[in-house]
């Protein structure tokens, strides 16, 4: 996977946990007024994007290595169904040091990215309805808007979830064609003729 690639996920992942710490600041503070002092013209958005950029990796990285935690028993549950015999670690090793199958690692990747990037944002919806609600229990917003917004974020999570799942088991049939595939035929066993001494 690219570094470009990477980062990308993880900025994608950390914009949610971003997303829950604004709304948890506001549930606890009420003080939204810091939004309005960003600078609009190009250079001061610029200095203040680089911060913010990196703060929002840093919570993909985080926010990635718990989901993984969250999920990696039931994932594992999958792989064995999925693999059978077959040990997952081993087949993603031979994928990645077979010859010619530089194709095949970016598709792999490619699955693997949207596996991390539905995981972190199983969590990130669970932990927005969170802010959601404590925002709502500070009376800092109605009751209408947070029943509007925790069925949307809710409904984010179970796509989520769902995406998870499809794209897991997709992947895992993909790695046991692949392993299928990569595995040479047995030799045939020729019988030989019975001994005779002469």
């Amino acid at each position: 996977m690219s570094i470009t690639t990477l980062y990308a996920e993880l900025v994608v992942v950390g914009t949610g946990a971003l997303l829950f710490i604004a709304l948890a600041f506001y549930a606890f503070s009420g003080d939204i007024s810091w939004l309005t002092k960003f600078p609009t013209n190009t250079l001061g958005a610029t200095v203040v994007l680089i911060p913010v950029l990196s703060v929002i990796y840093l919570l993909g990285i985080i926010i990635s290595n718990v989901s993984y935690r969250m999920f990696a028993r039931f994932e594992l549950d999958l792989q064995k169904r999925g693999l059978g015999d077959l040990d997952y670690e081993r087949v993603r090793n031979e994928l990645y040091t077979s010859h010619d199958a530089q194709n095949l690692v970016h598709d792999f990747e490619f699955r693997r990215s949207k596996v991390r990037i539905c995981r972190g944002w199983f969590l990130n919806a669970l932990l927005i309805i969170v802010a959601l609600l404590a925002c709502y229990a500070a009376n800092r917003i109605t009751l209408s808007p947070t029943i509007f917004s925790c069925v949307g974020f809710g409904l984010l999570a179970a796509g989520a979830l769902l995406s998870w799942y499809t794209a897991t088991i997709t992947e895992l049939g993909w790695m046991k064609s692949f392993a299928k595939a990569s595995t040479p035929p047995p030799k045939p066993t020729q019988s030989l003729p019975p001994f005779t001494y002469n």
